[in-house]
């Protein structure tokens, strides 16, 4: 065979294989800032809409993330809080398998003579000729529900198979086995074989982190807000500036010299001392929260006192 017979058909075998390599590229057309994927379930990088996702990548949406994938008429949505890989193998006919370790997707599927793409969960199996469905799992269960087409489930544990039909649904739970529902008509169950789950169950891989370190986060800091404003709420209370009023009672406590009376109003809100005041010969003493305290008759010490929260306080001194 001539050379030059030999290069072009090296060169049409190698852009029929990018061709079909381009073909099963998902695309991402929206993105959050909480969506990442990773190729090495080590590096985590930030999707942004028009980036490819590899062959085989893990895709992680945070607490608010949430991404869309396309690949010609087909659609893949990750709702927040979503773990998830697609993989797309063989060449003239090609089948995707979506593995999905926890959360939500939206599924349109291109329609097709022949079953093509299977959604694989730690509970249950769903595969689909073309369809438009949705797949939620959680810690313990997974669902399944149909918009068009049809979607065959199968319960792992189990053992239970259903062939859900629009407005049909299909909840597989660890422990129950599967349950379904219908809009118009409700779906049969038929008896399988039991088999093992292919996807473990989320926070039992290293993968499974990506989707938990997000969730610690985001947790964390709403914790961090809640303590520094609790903080700035003592704070101010102990330095006399609470708000608005109370009636609570409170107990100033105070110990003084030669029959002194210590007396404080609040009219805030917090907790605090009124901390320690020598007053000689009618000196004052501050309270908490905006309090007074009046020593009378030589020197008295208005003493340790918690007053509460806006309460109102009166402490008698003992003579010594």
């Amino acid at each position: 065979m001539p050379t030059i017979y030999r290069i072009l058909i090296a060169a049409l075998i190698l852009l029929t294989t990018a061709a079909s390599a381009a073909a099963d590229d998902w695309r991402v057309v929206k993105a959050t800032n909480q969506a990442r994927y990773t190729v090495d379930r080590t590096n985590w990088l930030d999707l942004s809409p028009g980036d490819l996702v590899p062959n085989r990548a893990w895709v992680s949406t945070g607490p608010r993330g949430r991404v869309q994938l396309a690949r010609g008429v087909e659609s893949i949505t990750f709702h927040p809080n979503t773990l998830a890989s697609i993989a797309t193998d063989g060449f003239l006919s090609r089948k995707t398998e979506v593995v999905q370790q926890v959360g939500s997707l939206d599924l349109e599927i291109e329609k097709r003579s022949q079953p093509h793409t299977t959604v694989q969960t730690p509970y249950l199996a769903a595969v689909v000729k073309g369809t438009i469905f949705h797949v939620t799992v959680g810690k313990s269960k997974a669902s399944v529900s149909v918009d068009r087409g049809l979607v065959q489930v199968t319960s792992f544990a189990s053992g239970q198979q259903s062939n859900l039909g629009p407005r049909q649904s299909a909840t597989v739970d660890s422990k129950a086995g599967m349950t379904v529902r219908g809009q118009a008509t409700k779906p049969g169950i038929t008896s399988v074989t039991p088999s093992l789950a292919k996807v473990p169950v989320v926070g039992t891989t290293k993968i499974a982190g990506a989707v938990e370190a997000s969730e610690a986060k985001n947790k964390s800091s709403a914790a961090g807000k809640d303590k520094g404003s609790s903080a700035s709420s003592d704070g101010n209370s102990a330095n006399g500036k609470g708000s608005g009023s109370s009636n609570a009672s409170g107990n100033s406590g105070g110990n003084g010299k030669s029959g002194g009376n210590g007396n404080g109003n609040s009219g805030g809100n917090g907790k605090g001392s009124s901390g320690k005041s020598d007053n000689n010969s009618g000196g004052s003493g501050n309270g908490n929260s905006g309090g007074n305290g009046n020593g009378n008759s030589g020197k008295g010490d208005s003493g340790k006192g918690d007053k509460n929260s806006g309460g109102n306080g009166n402490g008698k001194g003992k003579d010594k």
